[in-house]
């Protein structure tokens, strides 16, 4: 087992999968509320504050996820039982770069379970 403990930031790699798609849904409610006469009043804005706050959630979840990344493949560079490559760092990219443009998740998430395994 290597002295490593930063694998536990990239466990939270899944939870931008979860912004990704609260914020999709909460934007396509936004439009839908906004052009609907019969919506309540301040439902759009509620729907705005939720897309916002996923989207920002998610950004932030990614980006520790690739500190952590990083953290990680710089730690075990010296392991003599597994020396990851700095390649690895691109999923980190790649995974951020998902919770912008949600088909990026069809990419990193593959990437990041078969690193964390």
């Amino acid at each position: 087992m290597s002295s490593s403990s930063w694998w536990y930031g990239i466990l939270l790699f899944p939870l931008v999968i979860l912004t990704s798609l609260t914020s999709y849904f909460a934007s396509r409610a936004f439009f839908a509320t906004a052009q609907s006469p019969d919506s309540t009043i301040g439902m759009d804005v509620v729907w705005f504050i939720l897309q916002m706050l996923s989207f920002w959630t998610g950004i932030l979840v990614a980006v520790v996820v690739f500190i952590c990344l990083l953290a990680d493949l710089r730690t075990l560079s010296g392991d003599r039982t597994w020396s990851p490559s700095n390649v690895w760092g691109l999923a980190g990219v790649v995974h951020l770069g998902g919770a912008i443009f949600t088909e990026l998740l069809f990419i990193s998430v593959p990437a990041l379970s078969y690193y964390l395994y």
